[in-house]
């Protein structure tokens, strides 16, 4: 009987966050490396790295499956994927970006992924077409009570 590499993915999955996005965009992949390393810099065990799908539909298949746990998508094709019932929710806005995740994502890593990109120089502020996570919504509305955002 052989060995699998499944059980190392699984293993390497569970001890790094990983942020998804796709090929498809030029600009999409520079962007998670930056996001991932302010993650990895301010959350060290979390071993953030940025990792790349083919196209869009493939980071939202990922996501969906739970393969991966956070996945940067161009606006519109996060909307689509959304429209479709696909339960993503926001957790920072990136110029025409979206830093998403699904809504049964952990609250606490949620807010603390968001707390860690507080002062990213590409954070826009505002409300995204996709409701926030419930801890990315904690840590916004804490923040704008505070008149902070």
């Amino acid at each position: 009987m052989g060995h699998s590499p499944y059980r190392q993915w699984y293993v390497f999955r569970a001890k790094h966050l990983i942020v998804v996005t796709d090929d498809a965009n030029p600009k999409a992949f520079p962007l998670a490396e930056e996001v991932a390393a302010t993650l990895a810099a301010r959350i060290p065990e979390s071993k953030a790295m940025a990792a790349r799908a083919k196209t869009p539909s493939d980071v939202v298949k990922l996501l969906r499956s739970h393969q991966l746990p956070v996945g940067l998508l161009p606006i519109d094709d996060a909307l689509e994927a959304f429209h479709a019932s696909v339960p993503l929710r926001t957790l920072a806005v990136f110029g025409t970006y979206l830093l998403v995740t699904l809504e049964d994502y952990s609250r606490d890593k949620a807010q603390q992924i968001v707390k860690s990109l507080a002062q990213h120089p590409s954070l826009a502020k505002g409300k995204p077409p996709i409701p926030f996570h419930p801890g990315a919504a904690d840590y916004y509305e804490g923040r704008s009570s505070q008149g902070e955002f």
